[in-house]
This record gives C-alpha cells, structure tokens and sequence, in this order.
C-alpha cells in the first residue's frame, strides 16, 4: 500500500512515468469492474421509485396511448444501457491508453470526455427528479435529433438505402410520437424546437455544458470545457505539452496531471451513472457506491505518495 500524502501538497505537473501509468491503469479497470458487476442478476424495480411509477401511469392510459408511451420508455430504457455500454467500453480504452510507449499526452482526457458525455445523456434521460412526462419529452428530442443526424449522414453518403432507412426511421418515429400524445413545438420561423409532454416542455437536444454544472459533482472543477479543449486539439490547451517537452528531444510530453484528470472525471461520471440507475430503478447498489466513493478517495492521496517518492 501506497503511503498517503496530501494532494496539495505535490505537483502532478511531471512527466508520465511506467510506474505512475501503472498504478493509474489498475485503477481505473478495479473501478470499472466494481461498477459494472455491480448490479444484481435479476433487475429490481421497486415499486416506491420513478421507474415503477411512470410504468403503471402510461398502462393506466387509453390503451393506445399507454401502448405507445410503453414503446417509448422501452426505447429510452435500451438507449440508456447502451450509453452505460459504451462509457465503459472507453474506459477499458483508456486503461490501455495510459500504458502507451511513450506515454499518452492529451488522449486521456479525449477518452474520458466520451465517458463523461454518455453519462451526462444517461442521467439526462434517467434522472429520477423530474417527471415521467419531462423524460419522454426529452427522449423524443433526443431522437428526433439522432434522426436528424442519420439523414445528414445518408445525403453525404449519396446511399440510397441509407436514406430510405432514415426515411422509414422518422416515419416511425412521427407515428409513435403522435400516438403517445407528444406534440412537437415549433419557434417563430416553424423549426421545430423541443416536445411538449402532459404540459412539461423539453428542447430538441441536450446541452451537455448544462447537464455537466447539474449533474457532476462539484469536485471535479468545469470538466466539459477542460476536456474539450484537449478533444477539440484547441491550441491554448495543447501548447502546454509543448512547453513541458522543453529540453527534451520529444516534441511534446504528457505529464501526471493529465492522467490524474482523466482519472477523476471517469470516477466521478461512473458514481454519477450508478446512483442515476438506483435513483430511478430502485436496485440497491448502496454498498457498490460507498466502495466507488472509497476509493475514488483515496485514489488522490496515493498518487501524490507516488509522485511525491519519484521526486525525492
């Protein structure tokens, strides 16, 4: 065990060493796995929980509007695992990333953003505060958009099939939506904008920067403008590695306080998404959560031990 050390008091703005990617890289996949596996084999849905309420409201319906509103919730249910799905898949890549030869120097936080931005639309669409007409709502915008997107995609493509297939998608997409009772808003010019559902208003897609200040902890400091400076190559960013690559023969270096960054923002998105499944299902993932918090603190203290004893 890595003696602690306060945080504070150890710069992190040193060059990646073999040992520190290391420590790093079984930190991140022991976190992953204790999230993933978490979750009990058979789903639990309790009845005093969100999830559990909005199914028996949409079955309480006229049967075709409940029929509808089912489809929907399913929909979203699918789309969240999915998202879950692929913030770990990128976190299994980024414990990988960060054992490069030589190290990594921005990717890190590239791969991190990604596991961030799933997590944020997860509890966009999971979260167990707002009403059961908001989260359809905002579904129904977050398809539209993704349809919007597939049909952009299929006209820079020139494939005909691939536009059918859009074509198909939406009009499935204009029938469910109709059949739950979800009207489409429309602003002045007549684009539409967001959907209204059972009187709550939602906007036609997500806005990440919003959704980072609502749902990540307040710990990890403005993380979606950090992470994107790095994914986006932004020079006012990137030029640090430059200048940490000064009396060297490399043109650029990562340094500590990039995979320290990565790190934090992946445990605390994962503690984000596994207490938005328990808020709105009901599964109990108590003990998971409190071994998440554990050693998302501890992981600080003994990597400042760790660079503190490579200093000396």
């Amino acid at each position: 065990m890595t003696e602690d050390v306060s945080p504070e008091s150890v710069s992190f703005t040193v060059p990646i060493t073999t040992r520190f990617a290391e420590f790093v890289a079984q930190a991140l996949g022991g976190f992953r796995v204790l999230a993933a596996d978490g979750f009990p084999e058979e789903p639990i849905f309790a009845a005093d929980f969100p999830f559990k309420r909005e199914v028996e409201a949409h079955r309480a319906l006229p049967q075709s509007v409940g029929a509808a509103r089912m489809s929907l919730l399913n929909m979203l249910s699918k789309t969240s695992q999915l998202l879950w799905d692929n913030a770990l898949d990128h976190v299994r890549a980024l414990e990988t990333d960060v054992l490069m030869t030589p190290p990594p120097v921005w990717s890190p936080l590239t791969l991190s953003r990604t596991v961030m931005e799933n997590v944020l639309i997860h509890h966009y669409l999971l979260d167990s505060s707002i009403a059961g007409g908001l989260r359809l709502a905002r579904f129904a915008g977050l398809w539209r958009t993704d349809i919007g997107h597939m049909g952009k995609m299929a006209d820079a493509l020139g494939h005909p099939g691939a536009t059918a297939s859009t074509a198909s998608t939406d009009a499935r997409a204009n029938k469910l939506l109709a059949d739950a009772g979800i009207r489409e808003r429309f602003n002045a010019k007549g684009k539409l904008i967001g959907h209204e559902v059972d009187g709550d208003n939602a906007r036609l897609d997500i806005n990440i920067t919003e959704q980072a200040g609502k749902a990540l902890p307040t710990w990890i400091p403005a993380p979606y403008r950090l992470l994107s400076g790095a994914a986006h190559g932004r020079p006012w960013m990137i030029e640090r590695a430059r200048m940490l690559a000064q009396g060297t023969d490399d043109r650029l270096v990562g340094e500590a306080a990039t995979l320290m960054t990565a790190a934090m923002v992946v445990f605390g998105s994962l503690e984000v998404a596994v207490t938005t499944w328990q808020n709105y299902y009901g599964a109990d993932l108590t003990t998971v959560r409190r071994e998440m918090e554990t050693r998302r603190t501890q992981f600080p203290r003994q990597a400042a031990a760790m660079v503190n004893a490579v200093e000396a």
